[in-house]
């Protein structure tokens, strides 16, 4: 804060409040009205409101006001000066205003005012010059050095320069090379010079001359010398100091520089403080030695600072100014020689002074209260319990239980569908709606208990399905609000859908910034995605499932309602549902669903992949309600034990299989695809690279030299670049098409999987890596995605082949991590995990109910010991353990034989990474333990009379990085 203030001596609000002012809306001068005229301050806003006023004495008086006007356009700049050559006296000048197309030079005329109305101004018309270009500013001066007339030149948004001289003669002058950036231009009397400042943030100087000849001679503008000066300008002025110098000002973004005519530099001053406008003068005449040069400089905290060269003298606060002001003026009134006038953004128009009051500054006292530790001790107990209660996850249940609290969430969809969309206003694709696809309405209910600073609720849809409202965001939501949303589920796309699940995820923030997210999900109805058609006597793919669970029979009533309603036979054995929108057209996409009448099974069969996803999602979740309904299922999230079956085994199990082919061909064809994106995407940068390379050919020839040649490539080039883009999109297209086929295909594995008569730890491995839906990445495509958890699953985890991992399957993994993607490494762990999925579940089981270790039962029902035993047996010779005792005190862990499933050819055991590379591996579960180190003969002998241990033990756990590279020979 300044010790000083300005000193108030006069002060106005322009016509137009607004912020429409800027530094060219300020003009202190003098027309040679009268013979002891003093400067009238003239106003210009950007709604072309012009202004001119004359003070007379402190305080503003309403006959100070003495013109008004409206312009037609918004007025740019205001610039007084000998513009015509018609005036005879030589102490009057003209006004010009700079509007956006035109330039008006108008004669200012003084009337007499009668009693006490004082006096008032005229405006008269002595010239208008109209350019083609939009304006940007203007330089007036002596062009040429000629006495008594001044020119003007017009600087243009594109850095064109138009000089208007002898009441109406005007050339053009064009900058070739770099586009040039409209910025202020300045003209030096002495040198018969401009200064320009360039897009390079160069400050360059032309002569006059070589700009007025450079039309006629047809050569290119060359500048007399160039400076640079590192940073854009706020505002630029010349300045006279001496007889044989002129210095040019310029007040940078966050430097003051200065240099002479001559390009070179006095000083640069670096400011602490961001400038806002400046205004440099001398004090004296120049010719004299005790000429002085003043800048007076106002920051963005409204600050005048007032330098003399390089130094500053005086600083003061300008009051009652907030902002700060847009332009600055140095003026004589009547009663005040050498007043500051500043003109603010928003028309505040200020005179003053720098007056000697000093500023009252006044220390505020401190109040210091008396500090209570037990008063900070609670306070900083609430704040931690309030971040503990923000970030503390350890108990996600509660959280999720109280963030249903505060938001209270009911979604559901009906199981009708409607044929009565409105595609018109849901915008709707025309290929969709000529097929009048039935839609599903849905309802979702909220009710907030808390107040909340946000909320959001987002819809998440199949690919292909669309709401008629994804997203809905609230700001400021007060407790007890509730409302009630009808929505629309419509199919928007013609795409195969894998999934007929749609979430609503509710996210919010409390006021204490705290964010939650709950969410909730519905099943849309499969009469949306299928119709009822003739069933197939013979498929491709065929598929059974054995319903298990008592409280669930196994009619196709209990899974497809909605397709029997109204059917003569009220209990049919089969049924034929046809895709209502198929990847084809003119192929009919058919699954027929057969229920054994004489057993518990339920056999699937089609021709297309596609077809199954959404009716294997409707028979295992049907058959899963249905037994949660009973109260049978009890679902906990702890960690499953080894060797605990898959607990979906007792309600559904499904046959060994999996259409491994027809999988593995959606494989190829999406990953064809994105080899192709990549190659169209390569081929579009090169295309673009050449395009602008030619551009900048084009900008860089002279205007005499011919451009036809260069013009017809830059079009061919332009016709290629648009026919690629258009394959690219139609290749994105087919992508997305692709990836929905993917989606499907992966989704029918899962299903599968999850039905399958395997360890629960080997379904939910499995599961966890073949996600959907699949994701496709700029940089990396859903396979070089997948390979890295398909590589690990090959070589770790429940699903390897024998008991000893495969040691040289890591450093394989390791080595190609580095390489480029091998695809048809992918392809054959793809392939081979499927094929040992399907052997390990035909593995023969003594017996389906009593290999099972952890069997839910009712409430009431006791198991005998003798039964316990007999199923601890059984889960012994399930995983091939014949020898190992019920309770052994210390054993190795084991991966048995039901773990085993495919041997592959290209890995190695132990004892064969052994031999090729000697390390040092002791570590693991066992009866005994050494280290053993050596390289070579001696190393494997010693090796081999060591137990064996494992590289994953019984949990499936990766060995930590010591362990790992202690045991392949890397010594730290």
């Amino acid at each position: 804060m300044s010790l000083f203030n300005v000193c108030s001596w006069w002060s106005a609000q322009c016509a137009d409040p607004g912020e429409q002012y800027d530094v060219a809306s300020l003009l202190c001068a003098r027309f040679g009205l009268e013979a002891q005229e003093k400067d009238y301050i003239i106003v210009g806003s950007q709604t072309g409101q012009l202004s001119i006023y004359y003070p007379h004495r402190r305080g503003y008086d309403a006959t100070d006001l003495l013109l008004e006007t409206q312009m037609a356009s918004p007025i740019l700049g205001l610039y007084a000066g000998k513009f015509s050559g018609n005036v005879r006296n030589e102490n009057t000048n003209q006004l010009g205003v700079l509007l956006p197309n035109a330039i008006v030079i108008y004669n200012v005329q003084a009337i007499g005012g009668l009693a006490e109305h004082g006096a008032q101004l005229r405006l008269q018309l002595q010239a208008e010059h109209k350019f083609p270009r939009v304006a940007f500013g203007l330089c007036q001066g002596h062009f040429g050095q000629v006495k008594g007339r001044e020119f003007f030149c017009v600087v243009h948004l594109d850095g064109t320069l138009t000089f208007y001289e002898q009441d109406g003669i005007s050339y053009e002058c064009r900058f070739p090379g770099q586009r040039a950036l409209p910025a202020p231009v300045a003209y030096c009397e002495r040198t018969d010079s401009f200064f320009r400042f360039s897009a390079t943030w160069h400050l360059q100087c032309y002569s006059y001359q070589d700009l007025s000849h450079s039309l006629v001679t047809k050569s290119s503008y060359q500048p007399t010398w160039t400076q640079g000066v590192g940073e854009g300008i706020v505002d630029m002025r010349v300045v006279q100091v001496k007889d044989n110098c002129s210095y040019i000002m310029i007040l940078g973004e966050r430097n003051f520089i200065a240099l002479d005519d001559n390009g070179k530099f006095i000083f640069m001053l670096k400011l602490d403080y961001a400038p806002k406008c400046f205004h440099s003068f001398v004090v004296g005449y120049y010719w004299e030695p005790g000429a002085r040069l003043i800048t007076a400089i106002v920051s963005d905290s409204s600050k005048l600072h007032v330098y003399e060269e390089a130094n500053i003298i005086w600083a003061a606060q300008l009051p009652n100014q907030s902002p700060a002001p847009v332009a600055i003026q140095r003026s004589n009134m009547q009663g005040l020689a050498g007043g500051i006038v500043t003109l603010g953004a928003k028309g505040q128009l200020e005179v003053g002074y720098l007056g000697a009051e000093p500023f009252t500054f006044q220390v505020q006292p401190l109040n210091i209260e008396e500090l209570s530790f037990a008063q900070a001790h609670k306070e900083l107990q609430q704040l931690e319990d309030e971040i503990k209660e923000a970030v503390d996850v350890r108990d996600m249940d509660a959280l999720n239980q109280q963030a249903a609290d505060q938001v209270r969430l009911s979604f559901s969809i009906q199981a009708e569908v409607s044929d009565d969309l409105d595609t018109l206003l849901l915008d709707v694709p025309a290929d969709v709606a000529v097929k009048e696809l039935p839609s599903a309405k849905g309802l979702l209910r909220f009710k907030v208990k808390a107040d909340l600073a946000e909320l959001q609720l987002v819809f998440h849809t199949p690919s292909g399905v669309r709401c008629s409202q994804d997203t809905m965001s609230y700001v400021d939501v007060s407790a007890g609000t509730s409302q009630e949303l009808k929505l629309d589920f419509y199919i928007a796309e013609l795409l195969h859908i894998h999934s007929t699940k749609v979430e609503v995820v509710a996210s919010f923030v409390t006021p204490r910034g705290i964010p939650r997210v709950i969410q909730q999900s519905a099943h849309l109805p499969l009469a949306m995605f299928y119709r009822v058609c003739q069933p197939q006597k013979a498929a491709g793919i065929k598929l059974t499932y054995s319903i298990t669970s008592r409280h669930v029979v196994p009619k196709l009533g209990t899974f497809f309602g909605e397709f029997l309603e109204g059917q003569a036979d009220a209990a049919p054995h089969a049924l034929g549902l046809q895709l209502l929108c198929p990847g084809l057209d003119k192929q009919s996409e058919l699954i027929t669903v057969v229920a054994a009448k004489n057993s518990n099974r339920i056999r699937i069969q089609s021709d297309c992949v596609e077809t199954f996803a959404m009716i294997l999602e409707r028979i295992v979740g049907t058959t899963l309600q249905l037994d949660s309904s009973a109260g049978l299922i009890k679902m906990h999230k702890k960690k499953p034990k080894r060797g605990v079956l898959n607990r979906c085994v007792e309600r559904l199990m499904a046959a060994p299989f999996l259409p491994v082919q027809p999988i593995l061909h959606r494989v190829d064809v999406h990953h064809e695809t994105q080899q192709n994106i990549r190659k169209q995407t390569e081929q579009l940068e090169d295309l673009w690279l050449q395009f602008k390379t030619l551009q900048r050919q084009l900008q860089e020839q002279q205007e005499q030299e011919p451009k036809e040649a260069i013009t017809m490539q830059i079009e061919t080039n332009y016709d290629q670049l648009i026919l690629e883009g258009d394959k690219l999109v139609e290749i994105r297209r087919d992508e997305r098409r692709q990836r929905c086929d993917l989606n499907c295909a992966v989704a029918l594995a899962k299903w599968i999987i999850q039905a399958l008569n395997l360890e629960e730890r080997v379904v939910n491995v499995v599961g966890s890596v073949l996600s959907i839906p699949i994701e496709d990445w700029t940089e990396l495509s859903w396979e070089e995605s997948m390979a890295p958890g398909i590589d690990m699953l090959h070589h770790f985890g429940p699903l390897t082949r024998s008991k000893s991992t495969s040691t040289h399957g890591l450093l394989d993994a390791t080595d190609s991590s580095k390489e480029s993607f091998d695809y048809g490494r992918f392809r054959r762990h793809f392939a081979t995990l499927f094929d040992r999925v399907v052997r390990l579940a035909s593995s023969p089981q003594p017996a389906a109910s009593g290999a099972v270790a952890e069997q839910p039962v009712a409430v009431g029902e006791q198991q005998g010991q003798a039964k316990q035993v007999d199923e601890i047996g059984n889960m012994q010779r399930m995983l091939g353990d014949q020898g190992m005792p019920l309770a052994p005190a210390k054993r190795k862990s084991n991966m048995s034989s039901s773990l085993e499933a495919v041997e592959d050819d290209e890995e190695y055991d132990e004892e064969d990474l052994r031999e090729d590379v000697g390390y040092r591996k002791e570590y693991g579960t066992g009866n005994g333990t050494t280290t053993g180190t050596g390289t070579g003969t001696g190393a494997q002998k010693k090796s081999s009379a060591q137990p064996r241990s494992e590289w994953v033990n019984e949990d499936f756990e990766l060995p930590t990085t010591e362990e790992l590279f202690s045991d392949l020979g890397i010594w730290w």
